[in-house]
């Protein structure tokens, strides 16, 4: 049986059309990655197809939480764009491929026939581009410390040093040790070269920063409330002249 964790309804009305077309058996499907634990709690199945860009957290995420319980389970991950960053969290998370969710259904279905039978479809040259990409952006993004990662990936996003304290309720000197510390651990000469040095690793995107089992980074909603309130607030009306 086949669980599906996909937020979209029109993706989830196309996957249950193609598996009952396929004769594939679609056991449940889950919108989020805590619904699927609890659907996977209750009706475990022995394949997933889960979304990488899921509203809670990574489909990579979820897949690395639930292997330990649930070692036999296999995966693929649905990607918008094979990005290296999404590719690697895949593939380390256990992963047996990532597959383009805006694909046809033509080549979906060997991919999952292959899949199905246990056979990965990682080639030679996505593993070494994969493992490339945690040595150069993943394992040195995993050496910070939890409070250097928040304050290096507030600082990539444009937050002043009294933006991200008022954030994390600390002193403005603190920001600047911790950023100062992550720049030299990173190699990176300042805020502009990380910024940059993020967007080429995918760590932009909150949920690859998080990994597979570091602490969730917030979404730009948050860090949006960090901002200075002075310059987006509308600007007052003027009172009418007397007389």
């Amino acid at each position: 049986m086949i669980g599906l964790v996909d937020p979209d309804p029109l993706h989830q009305m196309a996957w249950r059309s193609w598996f009952a077309a396929w004769g594939f058996p679609l056991a449940w499907i889950a919108s989020t990655a805590a619904d699927a634990r609890r659907a996977l709690h209750g009706h475990p199945v022995a394949f997933l197809l889960i979304r990488f860009d899921l509203p809670d957290e990574s489909g990579a995420r979820l897949l690395h939480s639930i292997r330990p319980a649930l070692p036999d389970l296999r995966a693929l991950l649905l990607v918008h764009t094979a990005h290296p960053a999404v590719e690697a969290l895949a593939y380390r998370a256990g992963a047996l491929g990532c597959l383009g969710w805006e694909s046809s259904c033509d080549p979906l279905f060997p991919a999952l026939s292959h899949a199905l039978e246990g056979r990965p479809l990682w080639t030679l040259e996505t593993v070494y581009r994969v493992e490339d990409w945690w040595r150069t952006w993943g394992a040195p993004w995993a050496a910070l410390s939890p409070r250097q990662r928040q304050i290096a990936w507030a600082a990539a996003h444009g937050l002043s040093d009294k933006e991200i304290a008022r954030w994390l309720r600390c002193s403005k000197e603190t920001v600047r040790t911790h950023l100062s510390r992550a720049l030299e651990r990173l190699g990176r000469a300042d805020r502009v070269d990380l910024a940059r040095w993020l967007v080429r690793g995918g760590l932009r995107d909150p949920r690859c920063a998080a990994l597979l089992d570091l602490e969730p980074m917030p979404d730009e909603r948050t860090l949006l409330e960090a901002i200075e309130p002075d310059w987006i607030e509308s600007p007052a009306i003027p009172s009418p002249p007397a007389g």
